[in-house]
Parts: C-alpha cells; sequence; structure tokens
C-alpha cells in the first residue's frame, strides 16, 4: 500500500511539477497582475478590478501544475490519502494547498457540481477555493492552507494534561454552528463535522475544511481501509447507522461529539485498537451515552447540559444548529464578562 501512496507522489511530481517553456510576453503581464493582486484576493479582483472583462478572464484563468510548486513529500497518510500537497505559488510566493482529483477515473459531472457548490462559499469560518483549473485529465483545486486540526490540539492537550478554557470551548462550537448555519440556508451538506475536518487559527477562530478537500482521489480510491490510522472515533447519528437520510439534527449530534472531545480530551465514543466497532455502533444505536459525561468538574453544568442534548439518540429531541447557536453565543458573552 506504501508502495502504491510513494509511486502515485512521484508520478504526480514528474507530470505535475515538469516546467514548461519561457512565458510569453502576454504570460509575463498576467504574472506580474497576479504577484500584486494575490492568489488570496483573486476573486474579489474579478469584481474590484477597473479591468476590461477579456482581461479579467485572462488573468483568473489559465492556470496550470507547472505554476505551484510542491514544498514538501514528507506528508500525513491522510493527505498522501487524499492526494494534498502543501505547496507554494509560483506568482505571488503564497503557501496554499493543491487537491488533485483524476477526473477520467470518476464521474466528471459530480466533480464538476462540487466544484460549483464548493467555490462559491464565503464565510470566515469556512476554508475557501481560491481557484481550480484541469490540465489533461487531473483537476488541481487550490485551497487557502488550513493550520493545526482540533484533533491535533486535543492530542497536545492531553499529553500536557490541560484542559481546553470554558471560554475558548465556548467559542470554538459557537463558530462551527455560525459555519454550520450558513450551509444549511444554502442547502448544502458538509457531513463531515468531526475534529480532523475543523482548524483552529492563531487568533483562536474556526476553520471548517472545505468539502473539496475530501472528494475521492484516485489513490483513494485504490488504499485499503487502515482502522488504526484511519478511524480514531465515530461521529455519525443512531439514525444515519441504521440508513436513515441525512438531515439537519445530524449536525446537532456531530456537534455534540466534538463538543465532548473538547471537554474531555478523547472522542465522545473511541475506536481503539482491538476495540469492537459492532459493539460501538450498537452503543451509539441503543443510545448508550459516553462513559464520562458526568464527570465535568472542570466546567459549568451548562457544557454537560449542552453535550446531553446534543446526543440524545432520537433527533426531535436534540437541538437545532440555531438553537445551539444563540445557546452558545449567551454563554460566550457571560464567559468574556467573567474573565475580565
Amino acid at each position: 500500500m506504501s508502495s502504491r501512496i510513494e509511486s502515485d507522489l512521484q508520478w504526480k511530481k514528474r507530470k505535475i511539477w515538469k516546467p514548461k517553456s519561457t512565458p510569453t510576453l502576454q504570460q509575463l503581464c498576467r504574472a506580474v497582475i497576479i504577484k500584486s493582486t494575490g492568489l488570496q484576493r483573486l476573486r474579489r479582483a474579478r469584481k474590484d478590478l477597473p479591468l476590461p472583462r477579456n482581461l479579467i478572464d485572462f488573468v483568473t484563468s489559465g492556470f496550470s501544475f507547472h505554476e505551484f510548486e510542491e514544498e514538501s513529500l514528507d506528508l500525513s497518510r491522510d493527505m498522501q490519502v487524499h492526494c494534498l500537497y502543501p505547496s507554494r505559488s509560483l506568482l505571488d510566493d503564497s503557501k496554499v494547498l493543491l487537491k488533485c482529483v483524476n477526473v477520467k477515473s470518476r464521474n466528471s459531472m459530480s466533480v464538476s457540481r462540487l466544484l460549483e457548490i464548493w467555490t462559491e462559499i464565503n464565510h470566515k469560518n469556512i476554508m475557501r477555493v481560491l481557484l481550480w483549473f484541469k490540465e489533461q485529465e487531473t483537476v488541481g483545486i487550490v485551497l487557502e492552507p488550513f493550520p493545526k486540526s482540533l484533533y491535533e490540539l486535543v492530542e497536545d492537550y492531553r499529553k500536557t494534561d490541560v484542559k481546553v478554557s470554558e471560554w475558548l470551548l465556548w467559542k470554538i462550537i459557537h463558530q462551527v454552528c455560525d459555519a454550520l448555519l450558513y450551509l444549511q440556508r444554502r442547502q448544502i451538506v458538509h457531513a463531515e463535522i468531526e475534529s480532523k475536518k475543523l482548524s483552529l487559527t492563531n487568533t483562536g477562530d474556526v476553520l471548517l475544511h472545505n468539502i473539496l478537500i475530501y472528494t475521492p482521489s484516485e489513490t483513494e480510491m485504490n488504499v485499503c481501509v487502515d482502522a488504526e490510522h484511519s478511524f480514531y472515533g465515530i461521529y455519525v447519528a443512531p439514525e444515519r447507522i441504521r440508513g436513515q437520510r441525512y438531515s439537519p439534527k445530524h449536525d446537532s449530534w456531530s456537534l455534540g461529539c466534538v463538543a465532548y472531545e473538547l471537554a474531555y480530551l478523547e472522542p465522545a465514543f473511541p475506536l481503539r485498537p482491538r476495540n469492537n466497532v459492532f459493539e460501538a455502533l450498537n452503543n451509539i444505536v441503543n443510545g448508550v451515552p459516553p462513559p464520562r459525561l458526568a464527570d465535568a468538574d472542570f466546567y459549568s453544568p451548562d457544557i454537560v447540559n449542552l453535550i446531553v442534548s446534543c446526543l440524545m439518540p432520537e433527533p426531535r429531541l436534540r437541538p437545532t444548529i440555531k438553537d445551539v447557536f444563540h445557546f452558545t453565543k449567551e454563554r460566550l458573552n457571560s464567559t468574556r464578562l467573567r474573565r475580565r
């Protein structure tokens, strides 16, 4: 399996990052405009730059893999499987993430539909797509880089035996709710709400990963699932395990799992080596609560009450994301006042 991933990476390095011929005058002019504008502001430049439409189209299109330089081949297993490369733009020297999707082995219509939806996302707590392009049979999706995930943050806190502050916990849950409400208003389903899919910026703000990161790549479809490295907890609501369709109350369940993980520094429904996955799924379906739920002396009772309400096995008994948004906003404000 590892040799399959390594050969895939080497293939992409040879094929995608192959230098091209000397640029034309038009290409040089385009490079100068992009460098002064920056990839981060390129989408807004479509509307704001006082330039003719055909010139704007020229500047914001025509990208190719040779304009990005891979920064490292020392990638995590998740990045290898998802064909996700930390890269540097050779046009403005900015750091980006480059996702590669082989559309020859997939339904190109489904990829186009996902691109259409997720490239228009514009929310401060959701990772943005800077641009995308197609070269031969490979689509390149350029995203803003994401910082350390909540999963890694929890790991760090557990190793140092430090608790997440109550104010930070309320802030994280509140911002996740804000992002989910934005998606729900647009009838967009993320369905990947878990600690590995959420990051925390240096300013303490949450960043929900763009779902395009997890669009299956050719490598992912050829790699066997490694339970020890791929799974660490179950975030799927009981009704989904029973085979029912997604509903917004599924987000409330996942949010409860994330809140539990932040409070107790372990997944609500963990999957450890030699654990019986069917037993864990059975506990979720039958409404067996996480074992440490009553042990939260470090936090106010509101934290435990929120987690309990979100992890109700019956969907109709769970709060909506809007309910949690307003509840956490009140608690965040009161906690902020106590900190002063």
